[in-house]
């Protein structure tokens, strides 16, 4: 078999996104053969397995069609099983040849995808389940890696919606719209919270609440085991300990009760101390922790976690009720409601002893019981919306949102009731996030797209972006006499007010892309060949007119341009 592999990087005449296309240029009947006999079982195991869904005529003949069409499909979901956000797939016939294209984050991932389908085609009833259940494991640990993670993929959703340009310009950081209009994110922190002086680990929380005079719980800060005993005695009973410089929840153990509890909860915090060896002793809050959401000074929501319990059924153990649970929370966080599976360490283990059980332990029907300390997703807790907060919470809330003046943050406030004030119910605030947690409110039912609406908000937008297309002579002649105020000549030059400037290591999308995040940009050409928009596609589908110059209105331009919603005209 014969299968020419090319990488768009752009539109092109199949689709509008980035996308590898496979040209099978050679198959024999006995390959297409075995692939037409394999195919459905392997549709079965994916549908049975992971949740995919293809639809296909059990009853009809299954021709070449259908495997391709399985091809397409089955590549996109699997690359976007546990991290991603790619749409557009697909097959045609061109020339009689049958061509496959898939879009991609990593086009190394993309060609990937499809190549295990195949070899997965082709060992047909030799595989084994587990040999295939190993094989995509393996390769979603790299799109774990490799794929945009669930805070970009809020923001990612809100700029699909509003037709928004959007580019990852190095691992988490991601440029959404362009030029004047543009914000760069890591993650959901702006670039600009990243570079404000304000801390948000647990003493600089207790700083800035004490500033503004919102009730916070007593603390002591220690630095090894000593310490940390003289400042229970001090503190007492029950209370908390957490390392001062970590986050979602790591180190921290809640409701200490005995000192044998404290020299656990110091093995614990120890792991995650860093450099500072900083631990917070910290009176313990009875109640339920809750996470508000601020945004530019203003509240966003109420999120609650919920630390991983499981209920008896008077028949299995502890254990089988924890795999029960977590047979629901699968490596598709999507299809999981961004709820992870409860893991069994330490822990647990020690959240069980303390309540006089071990994993061996068979419930009673209906008994609750709970497997951690803290309450984060991370640790397979879960989460619900309230709405009901009181008011003078939010106001102690806001006025440190507007303390710490950042684009986005999370406070993190305990009670035993949301809706009284902190005067009556006793409630503390107790954290800041820079990192405001996204997924706990998405796991809680918060629409993903009105999300990443908010945090993009309304002054994102794209620019005036013009694409010229002209012949190498003509993209030659027009560098040396070009007169406007920006272009990017592709691949590699930038003209900005007459001065040339040669970029001559990185990616010609990177160099767009850098080019677009500059916030003085109000608008932008970018001139390229003939031949390297038909080799590698257009640079964005986000362009406002195609100039498209003598000899170059060719089909695979004209394919091009029909699945853009732009203006054309003829230089």
């Amino acid at each position: 078999m014969k299968v020419n592999v090319s990488t768009y990087w752009g539109p092109n005449r199949y689709c509008t996104r980035p996308s590898v296309v496979f040209c099978f240029e050679e198959i024999s009947e006995e390959k297409m053969s075995v692939m037409q006999r394999s195919f459905v079982a392997l549709a079965k195991y994916l549908q049975k397995n992971f949740g995919y869904s293809h639809t296909f005529d059990e009853q009809s003949a299954i021709v070449r069609n259908d495997v391709f069409e399985f091809l397409s499909s089955a590549a996109i979901f699997i690359l976007n099983y546990v991290r991603g956000d790619l749409e557009e797939s697909g097959y045609v016939v061109d020339n009689m040849v049958p061509v496959l294209f898939v879009e991609f984050h990593k086009p190394e991932l993309t060609v990937k995808a499809v190549n295990i389908l195949l070899k997965l085609l082709f060992r047909g009833s030799k595989g084994k389940e587990h040999e295939v259940y190993s094989v995509l494991n393996a390769f979603w640990d790299e799109c774990q890696r490799g794929h945009p993670d669930f805070q970009a993929h809020a923001l990612i959703t809100a700029a699909k919606s509003k037709k928004l340009f959007y580019q990852n310009l190095d691992k988490k950081v991601w440029l959404y719209g362009m030029g004047k209009k543009s914000k760069i994110f890591f993650e959901t922190s702006t670039i600009e919270d990243l570079q404000r002086e304000v801390k948000t680990d647990k003493l600089s929380g207790k700083n800035i609440f004490n500033a503004v005079g919102a009730p916070t719980a007593q603390y002591k800060i220690v630095k090894d085991r000593d310490e940390l005993f003289a400042a229970v005695h001090d503190i007492g009973f029950p209370c908390a300990v957490k390392p001062v410089h970590s986050d979602s929840g790591r180190g921290v153990t809640a409701n200490i009760r005995t000192f044998d509890d404290v020299g656990f909860a110091y093995a614990e915090a120890k792991k995650y101390t860093g450099k500072s060896n900083e631990i917070m002793v910290e009176e313990h809050v009875p109640g339920r922790d809750y996470r508000l959401l601020f945004l530019r000074g203003d509240f966003i929501g109420c999120a609650s976690s919920v630390a991983p319990f499981v209920i008896g059924d008077g028949a299995r153990s502890i254990r089988e009720l924890i795999n029960a649970v977590n047979s629901k929370r699968t490596r598709n966080l999507y299809v999981s409601n961004y709820l992870r599976p409860i893991k069994i360490d330490a822990s647990v283990k020690e959240a069980l002893l303390v309540q006089g059980y071990d994993l061996r332990t068979v419930l009673e029907q209906g008994q609750k019981v709970t497997l951690r300390r803290n309450t984060n997703l991370g640790g397979g807790g879960s989460t619900e919306l309230f709405e009901n907060v009181h008011h003078d919470i939010l106001n102690h809330a806001k006025q440190i949102a507007r303390y710490c003046g950042l684009h986005s943050v999370g406070i993190d406030y305990i009670t035993e009731d949301i809706g009284a004030p902190p005067s009556i119910s006793g409630g503390k605030f107790t954290e800041l996030n820079k990192m405001p947690g996204v997924p706990l409110f998405l796991a809680a039912g918060y629409d993903i797209a009105r999300l990443g609406d908010q945090f993009l908000g309304s002054r994102v937008g794209n620019i005036e972006l013009n694409l010229f297309v002209f012949q190498k002579e003509r993209c030659n002649e027009l560098l040396h006499s070009y007169s406007g105020e920006y272009a990017v000549f592709l691949p590699n030059t930038i003209v900005r007010k007459g001065q040339k400037i040669n970029v001559e290591n990185g990616h010609f999308r990177q160099l767009v892309g850098k080019v677009l995040s500059d916030k003085q940009l109000k608008s932008l050409d970018i001139i390229a060949a003939l031949e390297f928009v038909e080799q590698y596609g257009f640079p964005t589908e986000h362009i406002s007119t195609v100039f498209i110059g003598e000899l170059c209105k060719t089909r695979i331009v004209c394919e091009t341009i029909e699945k853009l919603n732009c203006r054309v005209q003829y230089a």
